[in-house]
């Protein structure tokens, strides 16, 4: 899996080097909560949020995953190989133009689907050149492809299509996801039916990349993963709150899946320098799972909704899994290691440091209106100790993104 692919190799670059990016625009959001005055002109904290969440998404962890596109339908060895680079230059063309649209006010309003007027257009073209280059290469190597592997790919085409327009219309502020409107919060079965989606590209991942070994328990993860989605239909559509047992109880149907992914990675065989990644992607997805159920709990989601709580779980998610599954991924597809013991230790370190400090920040801001009143010491060291969590994390990306371009 490790042979070299230009537009592979490309993708992994941008991508460290829109996790820099991402990373100096927290740091600086963090600066900016200790001194407010500090805010460069028009280009206040407010417009810098969309530019921090929006990088980290369509930058760090997308960019992985159209490497992973450009290397299974082999664009590398097609016609139109030399347009592997082009499509990921064409994609951090689109993100740039959103990032300029967003210093500038102009968002859709909804958090990770800020895309509006012509950087909208841009990122719907971008998409578009890259499934016209995912089309011409399969054209050119299908004929060297198993039956189950045409149809496969062609499916998978046929849902591509689909994103632009799905874009389209999610940024919309017209359409919004289903909440509970006598809370103001998620459903549990909504955030069941999204976390799934997670777990299918967990499952996904060694067996699309061409691991060897089997999974776990072969068809049994399989029906597993069937009922928990037959879980997430009944209860969607009965509905409910975070009071109801059943709203409830189909988000804790996740619990066995951190389990039951752990034993299913571990009878595969992972390429050298993988194993850090591999048990921080395992272990920060255990974290996410467990606490994302006891924030969804009855008096704990009430206080926490608001908060720098969910600012902690949303860097808990990004910061801990999401950065440990996008170097893993990268490290498959590239042969190339992503950091070494002491930088992949700070990281995690500085990431679990962070968490800890804001969600114990809303827990307090949630229990009263002093936090936004007063000045307490606790929210001022707090912050504090963010800007240095944030300052570690972005030198340590910074290695990363040094040492990607450098091998």
């Amino acid at each position: 899996m490790s042979e070299r692919d230009e537009g592979v190799d490309v993708a992994a670059r941008h991508a460290l080097g829109w996790l820099v990016f991402g990373n100096a625009v927290g740091l600086l959001m963090a600066v900016l909560l200790l001194w407010p005055s500090w805010n460069p002109g028009e280009w206040t904290y407010g417009r810098w949020v969309p530019v921090h969440l929006n990088v980290q998404l369509y930058g760090w962890l997308s960019l992985p995953l159209v490497a992973c596109l450009l290397r299974g339908f082999e664009v590398g060895r097609s016609r139109v190989g030399g347009w592997g680079g082009a499509v990921v230059w064409g994609w951090t063309a689109a993100l740039g133009a959103g990032v300029w649209s967003w210093l500038g006010g102009q968002t859709s309003g909804k958090i990770f689907l800020d895309w509006k007027g012509g950087a909208l257009t841009a990122f719907m073209v971008a998409q578009g050149l890259l499934w016209l280059v995912l089309v011409l290469a399969w054209v050119d190597r299908r004929g060297g492809w198993s039956r189950v592997r045409q149809v496969v790919s062609l499916m998978t085409l046929a849902g591509l299509a689909m994103v632009p327009v799905a874009l389209w219309f999610a940024s919309s502020p017209e359409l919004y996801p289903p909440v509970d409107r006598t809370t103001g919060g998620p459903t549990g079965a909504s955030l069941l039916g999204s976390t799934l989606v997670v777990v299918g590209m967990l499952l996904a991942l060694p067996r699309v990349m061409g691991l060897r070994g089997g999974g776990w328990s072969g068809r049994g993860v399989w029906w597993f993963y069937g009922i928990s989605w037959v879980v997430f239909g009944v209860s969607e559509g009965i509905g409910g709150t975070h009071f109801d047992f059943l709203q409830i109880g189909a988000l804790c149907f996740l619990v066995p899946w951190t389990w039951i992914l752990a034993k299913d990675w571990d009878a595969f065989e992972w390429p050298a320098g993988a194993m850090p990644w591999r048990w921080a992607s395992l272990g920060w997805w255990g974290v996410l799972v467990l606490s994302g159920c006891l924030l969804y709990l009855p008096g704990v989601l009430d206080r926490m909704k608001f908060t720098q709580g969910l600012v902690a779980h949303s860097h808990l998610a990004m910061a801990g899994f999401t950065t440990s599954f996008c170097a893993l991924l990268l490290i498959i597809l590239t042969g190339k290691r992503v950091g070494g013991r002491v930088s992949v230790g700070l990281w995690h370190v500085a990431a679990l440091v962070m968490v800890v400090v804001l969600a114990d920040a809303g827990w307090r801001e949630g229990g009263g209106g002093s936090w936004m009143v007063d000045q307490p010491m606790w929210r001022t060291l707090g912050w504090v100790v963010r800007a240095v969590c944030g300052g570690v994390m972005l030198t340590v990306s910074s290695i990363w993104c040094f040492q990607q371009r450098s091998s």
